[in-house]
């Protein structure tokens, strides 16, 4: 980007139930977040990840851009799900000119796919890693499933400048609020995954997707208060944002707690077993589901580790023209991975 690059960059995090935009302006060293925005999608627009309504997707993202007067046309997304493999590798080294035949012929060991139908990339993280071997990060997706989102940004008017996965971008929102000292595990939970990756030395040294969400829980109090999915959907979030529930939504919500915070000590329990008795210093919990009630005590006593909402404007001004002090704390739980894409887009 260097001097005449642009001097804002957006991110659009699409996900199971909602879109989200976060646009971020960069002065000199500094970065401040002017404009925020949720859009939510229609039941079943995405499905596993991949995109089944287009239009739904489509109009949701041209619709909130407008409402946020956004200018920009250029937009940093991510993916993430099966269609997406993360996977860190050892290389004997390899030449710079040779590097690219190398890391495909090595993905195909690990790219359950048809070759010709993926997308690979890589990223070097060391040239003189364990064994005295390279050691990088290998990204591999269906083409079939970049296309799907670079077709529903282009067609809302916008252009994929960078494509990226949201577990990188967790980390982004992570190292730019965070001092990187201590390996933290960064958690992500979404409508119906939960993402965990744990950061150390500017790493990511494990990464984990799980079946495991908010839709859950809203599924549940559908069944037993007897609602749509759209009433127990609003009665999960003012309830939490209240604080005030019925006594069976309350008991619903502990139990959806207690199942995130053990799937959240099965992935740290396996990183440690993993990486020689490793251990994360805390854990950040970020994503629509972070705002479940009791959720950080309840994932603080499951795991025996300091536990806190992820705030990405620790070190991220927001621009006082359309932000509250109340009204960051209210996205602060949500914006994680879309300011971490807006982030990536300076570096793109």
């Amino acid at each position: 980007m260097g001097l005449f690059g642009s001097k804002t960059q957006i991110g659009v995090s699409i996900g199971t139930s909602s879109i989200k935009v976060a646009e971020l302006k960069k002065s000199g060293k500094t970065y401040s977040l002017e404009h925020f925005g949720v859009a939510q999608l229609p039941d079943e627009t995405i499905v596993n990840r991949e995109i089944v309504n287009h239009m739904a997707v489509v109009d949701a993202l041209r619709g909130l851009a407008g409402e946020l007067k956004i200018k920009g046309r250029g937009v940093v997304t991510a993916l993430s799900g099966a269609a997406v493999i993360v996977k860190k590798i050892l290389l004997e080294q390899t030449p710079d000119g040779e590097l690219d035949d190398a890391i495909l012929w090595e993905a195909e060991q690990y790219v359950p796919f048809d070759m010709n139908e993926v997308i690979v990339d890589y990223q070097v993280l060391s040239k003189n890693g364990p064994e005295g071997k390279m050691e990088i990060v290998l990204v591999a997706c269906k083409r079939a499933f970049v296309e799907s989102y670079k077709a529903a940004i282009r067609d809302a008017g916008f252009g994929a400048t960078c494509i990226d996965v949201d577990l990188f971008d967790l980390q982004n929102a992570f190292e730019r609020n965070y001092p990187p000292e201590t390996p933290a595990a960064l958690v992500d939970i979404g409508s119906s995954s939960l993402k965990i990756v744990v950061c150390a030395g500017g790493q990511p040294v494990f990464s984990r997707d799980a079946a495991v969400g908010g839709r859950a829980l809203t599924a549940e109090i559908q069944k037993h208060m007897n609602l749509s999915f759209q009433e127990a959907e609003m009665l999960k979030i003012d309830a939490a944002a209240r604080g005030q529930m019925p006594q069976e939504v309350a008991d619903l919500m502990r139990i959806a707690a207690e199942n995130i915070a053990a799937e959240i000590k099965r992935s740290l329990d396996f990183f440690s077993a993993s990486n020689s008795g490793a251990n994360a210093g805390y854990i950040l919990l970020s994503g629509g589901g972070a705002n479940l009630a009791a959720l950080p005590k309840v994932v603080e006593d499951t795991c025996g580790l300091p536990t806190q909402i992820l705030n990405p404007f620790v070190q991220i001004a927001c621009n006082p023209k359309y932000f509250t002090e109340e009204s960051i704390a209210a996205i602060a739980g949500v914006a994680a991975i879309p300011v971490g894409l807006a982030l990536r887009g300076f570096s793109a």
